[in-house]
């Protein structure tokens, strides 16, 4: 059931359409082709943000951005390249599968658009635009509009959580808070989290009510800013 907080911060919507709002940019070399070509079939960018722009494109240096002056979530295609390559060797390194492997490469890129939704609603809402309170955000609109990559992108950010070059999405400590909220919002539905240990076991208990808190926080000060 989509969370009611969602729709009282800014309207979104979990179809394609036609509407301008994401736009992918061609891309003038062979790795960007092939970079834009993941993230298009990965079909993260369906959940949008009213008034919100949202483009893929080529960059000097693989990054993601929220611009809250054009109200703009940019993601460069080098960075798309620079997570499928860190998670495929991560996957051939375990032996997985290319089934496995494209998961937890579309997983990847879910907590990595969903994080920048995050700074949006943040930003669109007069909050500090803080990793932690994207994450926050992130998590409830993950739940909310993408469940089928929820599991997916808790076991991604855990395995991208060591490596520093991976933009929004290192940092254990953030890569553990994150797969304790997923999980939170229904831990029978996504019991993976648990069992993979991307959150860690001590910490599982207390998961539901951590979600149940952000929720609540970031629900009120939804209220407030639609009134």
């Amino acid at each position: 059931m989509p969370n009611p907080l969602i729709a009282l911060v800014l309207s979104l919507t979990s179809t394609l359409g036609t509407a301008p709002s994401v736009r992918y940019e061609p891309a003038g070399t062979a790795r960007d082709q092939h970079a834009r070509k993941l993230l298009k079939d990965s079909g993260v960018l369906r959940t949008r943000l009213d008034g919100v722009e949202v483009v893929a494109r080529g960059c000097d240096s693989p990054r993601a951005t929220w611009n809250d002056g054009k109200r703009r979530i940019t993601i460069c295609y080098s960075l798309v390249t620079k997570i499928n390559r860190t998670i495929t060797g991560i996957s051939e390194t375990e032996e997985a599968d290319s089934r496995t492997t494209a998961a937890r490469v579309d997983g990847a890129l879910a907590a990595l658009y969903h994080h920048q939704l995050g700074h949006a609603l943040a930003a669109l809402n007069g909050l500090p635009g803080d990793d932690e309170q994207a994450d926050r955000f992130a998590a409830l609109t993950l739940t909310a509009r993408d469940s089928r990559h929820v599991v997916a992108a808790a076991e991604a950010r855990h395995l991208l959580a060591a490596h520093t070059d991976a933009d929004h999405l290192s940092g254990t400590a953030a890569s553990a808070t994150f797969a304790c909220l997923l999980y939170g919002a229904d831990p029978a539905k996504y019991a993976r989290i648990a069992k993979g240990g991307w959150v860690p076991a001590e910490r599982a208990p207390s998961c539901r009510a951590e979600y149940d808190r952000a929720r609540s926080d970031l629900g009120s000060l939804a209220v407030k800013v639609g009134a």
